[in-house]
């Protein structure tokens, strides 16, 4: 036939051209090859874990995502480069993006300091009034904050659907000053708890909900954790969440890890802490010109962290602030999302069997996505698989939530 013949002058031009330049045939090689291994071994459908199969079929009911292969973006897929590319292009694309229009709101805590929370309000469709709008809290990663892109993307998606965001900006983040030496941990909740209080007293007839990224996860997680039934969110959500804080520390420090993550992250505090020096300075507990020293998070938890919140040691912190450790005290519905090459969250350190035994947790795992990437698979700056599967949570929980409350155990 006519298409036979024409395939087979592009497989003889091609041979011709292979034999003619090696190189090229060296080119069309390494692109079959990585073109095998990605659609064979990097797309895949995502594994869900959960001790509740009703919460299963809700998931994958409504949430499509969760039944659907995951392309992570082709030309970036491996974990490092996939985060970094992620979070630069994230980062980079808000200089050339109009800011949402915020609302800030300063909230005084009762040790004196003041807690800044970014709402991005809708006013929209006839779904829900003012009064009974569903509302969405999010926790940043360290160091981040409603001006990063991953938060605007969540804050975004959130008024897309019809509901109303507030990005809970941690204490002496987003260029603010401390009032007081009091910061930040993984471990403390005080301020969770202070800032869902004060939004369900001024929202007593909505519905709210909580996500929480990377360090905004494990905080998220310990506050579900702690207050139990009584957290007052009827859900929640925490993503690329390190489950174990001293093995996501013993990974950060491996070489490459290092040179790659952890002097950013420590950048960023070192951006944060000089800010607010001439606070820390008159506390005596700290020593600011050696914590501006550290090389390390780690070290920083040492030299500050630790002292400012009264752990007796890092370890002490490290397991209070892990999330590995109360799995089983969960008692509200929690989707919680990681990738399988999140070297800030090593999939071994994930309690996966303690995650089938509470039927109130649900987890995630692609097999590629980094941290907080979860790029497109054509572009990263495109709506990443966090941020659908994110989106789609929200509307299963607030559309049809009388299905997962009225969910049974097994």
């Amino acid at each position: 036939s006519k298409m036979a013949e024409v395939l087979d002058e592009i497989w003889m031009f091609t041979k011709k051209q292979c034999i003619n330049r090696p190189s090229l045939t060296i080119f069309i090689g390494l692109t079959v090859t990585t073109v095998t291994y990605y659609l064979t071994c990097v797309v895949k459908k995502p594994l869900l874990i959960t001790g509740s199969r009703s919460y299963a079929d809700f998931l994958q009911r409504r949430c499509p995502v969760l039944v659907q292969q995951y392309y992570p973006t082709v030309w970036c897929f491996t974990s490092r480069v996939h985060t970094i590319v992620c979070a630069i292009l994230s980062d980079l694309m808000t200089t050339f993006k109009k800011l949402p229009c915020y609302r800030r709101d300063v909230l005084p805590t009762p040790d004196g300091g003041e807690i800044h929370l970014d709402w991005l309000d809708h006013h929209g469709n006839g779904h829900h009034d003012n009064r009974t709008r569903p509302i969405v809290v999010i926790l940043p990663g360290l160091s981040g904050h409603s001006g990063s892109g991953y938060v605007i993307r969540l804050a975004q998606g959130a008024h897309n659907k019809g509901y109303r965001s507030v990005v809970f900006n941690f204490r002496g983040t987003n260029g603010t000053k401390l009032k007081t030496s009091m910061f930040y941990c993984a471990a403390d909740t005080t301020d969770t708890q202070h800032v869902v209080s004060y939004i369900r007293k001024l929202y007593p007839d909505a519905p709210l909900m909580a996500v929480g990224a990377s360090l905004g996860g494990m905080i998220l997680f310990n506050y579900v954790a702690k207050y139990g039934k009584d957290c007052g969110l009827v859900a929640a959500m925490v993503a690329s969440m390190p489950w174990d804080a001293a093995k996501t520390t013993e990974s950060l420090e491996e070489p490459v890890n290092w040179l790659l993550f952890n002097t950013s992250l420590v950048r960023g505090l070192r951006r944060d802490i000089l800010l607010n020096r001439e606070v820390f300075d008159k506390d005596s507990r700290v020593d600011v010109d050696h914590i501006l020293k550290s090389s390390t998070v780690a070290e920083i938890d040492e030299r500050m962290t630790i002292k400012l919140f009264g752990f007796k040691s890092v370890h002490h912190f490290y397991t209070a602030a892990s999330a590995c450790n109360k799995v089983h005290q969960v008692q509200i519905p929690l989707l919680c999302l990681n990738a399988a090459d999140d070297v800030f969250a090593p999939f071994s350190s994930i309690p996966t069997e303690d995650i089938k035994n509470n039927p109130h947790i649900a987890l995630v795992v692609t097999s590629h996505g980094g941290h907080i990437g979860f790029g497109h698979w054509l572009l990263p700056v495109c709506e990443s698989f966090m941020d659908k599967l994110y989106q789609q949570y929200l509307n299963a929980v607030y559309k049809y939530g009388e299905e997962l409350l009225g969910k049974k155990k097994k």
